[in-house]
């Protein structure tokens, strides 16, 4: 499992062959092991009910962050 840092691209995990998926940038990373999520696309990530704080595991990096 990819490391997730500040500013990597993630959706959920499983999704990453659809089509319409929610997109999102991590912004902060949370002291109770939790990450703060900016949804890039708000209509798909509220069809899908996702909330912005959600646990690292439940997503998956589609692109890392510059270094």
């Amino acid at each position: 499992m990819a490391k997730i840092e500040i500013g990597d691209l993630v959706t959920l995990k499983g999704m990453s062959k659809l089509t319409e998926k929610p997109i999102g940038m991590v912004k902060k990373k949370k002291t109770t092991d939790h990450i703060e999520i900016f949804w890039l696309n708000k209509k798909i990530a509220k069809r899908f009910a996702v909330n912005d704080i959600i646990e690292p595991k439940k997503v998956e990096v589609i692109s890392k962050a510059i270094e």
